[in-house]
């Protein structure tokens, strides 16, 4: 049910997912600071999932959903109340279903440029094995989404350091321009940003990887440093000259997920930033994907990006 207006009145909206645990309230702080430094309006989001008690053990009383909305509707008013104060439009709704859906269908309704949510709520479990609201929302969403940590900082002013992880894919590259799209404003400078390329060699070698051919014994791994700078210096210039930005290459050799967290965490940096391809379906559950396991362990917020999402959301950053 939607509180008050739900049509966007600035020329951006952000989505901010709230189920009212404390790690929610950290999203909306997030979502909150990109809508002011945007001008972005502000729209919050509360699912009610009752499925579970209605099918798996007794038929609720008739009074109890309306009980629940209405005591989230208090909420989500009380916090609209607060976040107008701090100059940001803001509007809000509560529906009843599957998380994951109301919140992809309220972004795509919206045409929203963000959708910040936290990546844990009141009922925490392991996301590797059963998936969450917050990763079914990043294979889901046609927009940027940024997930928020428990234990991650509240924003202090303007992001100031994002480390951008790319495989050189046009995803990685979509990512950052959407990134800084998000986190510049007319009269703001870019953030400084590291341009980090993971690369693993095993030891069974393949002869066509798409590093080149290589004897599997530590040649491999000079080979594959090699090509890997020539590659990250290639890709650094190329988005220099295109955003007018200064980037810093970073190359390491590891686990990707894990060495994301890791040069994130040496750097502290402010975001992670990674471009996915949306994957679904049994392999991508049971396999996971570096995005969603830099995700569950990133020392900060994540923004992903798919490639595949709607073009014409504006995302043309571009320094003059």
């Amino acid at each position: 049910m939607p509180g008050s207006d739900t049509s966007p009145s600035q020329p951006g909206t952000v989505v901010a997912a709230t189920d009212l645990s404390e790690t929610a309230n950290a999203a909306v702080r997030w979502a909150v600071e990109v809508a002011s430094e945007k001008g972005y309006s502000l729209h919050l989001v509360h699912a009610l999932n009752l499925a579970g008690w209605t099918t798996d053990y007794q038929e609720l009383e008739a009074k109890v959903p309306v009980q629940l909305e209405d005591a989230a509707r208090q909420h989500l008013d009380r916090i609209t109340r607060e976040t107008q104060h701090l100059g940001v439009d803001a509007t809000w709704e509560v529906q009843i279903g599957q998380p994951s859906e109301i919140i992809v269908a309220a972004a795509r309704r919206l045409r929203a440029q963000l959708v910040v949510l936290g990546s844990s709520g009141h009922r925490p479990f392991d996301p590797a094995l059963l998936g969450s609201t917050a990763e079914r929302v990043v294979q889901r969403a046609t927009c940027p989404v940024l997930t928020v940590h428990p234990g991650d900082p509240p924003p202090t002013g303007r992001i100031r350091r994002i480390l951008l992880a790319t495989d050189f894919s046009k995803e990685a590259t979509w990512a950052l321009r959407a990134s800084l799209e998000l986190l510049t404003s007319a009269d703001s400078e870019p953030p400084k940003v590291t341009l980090l390329h993971v690369y693993h060699v095993p030891y069974e070698f393949s002869m066509d990887s798409i590093y080149g051919p290589a004897a599997p014994d530590a040649s491999v791994w000079e080979a594959v440093a090699r090509e890997v700078g020539s590659r990250l210096d290639r890709q650094t210039k190329a988005l220099e000259a295109e955003l007018g930005i200064d980037i810093v290459p970073v190359s390491r050799g590891g686990y990707p997920p894990q060495a994301i967290v890791q040069q994130a965490t040496e750097s502290q940096v402010d975001w992670i930033v990674l471009g996915t391809h949306g994957r679904t379906g049994l392999a991508h559950v049971l396999l996971g994907s570096t995005a969603e396991r830099v995700i569950q362990k990133a020392p900060c917020p994540v923004l992903t990006v798919r490639k595949s999402m709607d073009e014409s959301l504006g995302l043309d950053f571009k320094r003059r």
